[in-house]
């Protein structure tokens, strides 16, 4: 059975707070960097904004489920010479494999951009990604990101990054018909 279903994006809200203790982004037997991130996203207090973090979500407009998340942002005690960095990046495991994972990095790309040309920060995005998780290696390497090595703070991971030109725009958000 097919479904259609028009695929937005939107910062995270308060009314977000079920959805998200439901997130489902792995199985039975998953590996433990995968069912860390959906451990985290499930305990998730929405409440508490920490200021510099941003959460973005993919959702089927009409529905109240979550199917892509992702967390991003700036410590801003470093200044806007730190640039950014991209936290945790998951899609609901039952809309894996349908191209959501590079719609929403490329909207947390063009947030990102955007925010570069506003407020002059950085314009460097790093992320911290495990050796073995060939999914995540796949899609950062595919929206630009270069392997800086082993993180010397914590060896089974490696820093991803890439730097960008700076954009202010108009098209922060997504709208896209995607076929399940």
């Amino acid at each position: 059975m097919m479904n259609i279903c028009q695929i937005s994006s939107r910062e995270i809200g308060t009314d977000d707070q079920i959805a998200l203790r439901r997130f489902v982004c792995c199985g039975h037997g998953a590996p433990s960097y995968t069912l860390d991130v959906q451990r985290y996203i499930r305990s998730l207090d929405l409440k508490n904004a920490i200021p510099g973090v941003y959460r973005m979500v993919l959702y089927c407009q009409g529905t109240s489920d979550i199917y892509g998340f992702c967390e991003f942002g700036y410590d801003d005690s470093l200044g806007p010479e730190s640039g950014y960095a991209i936290s945790f990046i998951a899609v609901g495991l039952e809309y894996q494999r349908h191209g959501l994972g590079h719609m929403l990095l490329d909207c947390v790309l063009r947030w990102i951009s955007n925010d570069a040309a506003i407020s002059g920060r950085n314009p460097y995005v790093a992320t911290q990604i495990d050796a073995a998780n060939a999914a995540s290696i796949g899609l950062f390497s595919d929206m630009g990101f270069r392997d800086e090595g082993v993180d010397s703070y914590d060896p089974g991971y490696h820093i991803w990054s890439r730097t960008f030109t700076p954009v202010a725009r108009d098209d922060l958000w997504l709208f896209q018909t995607v076929v399940f």
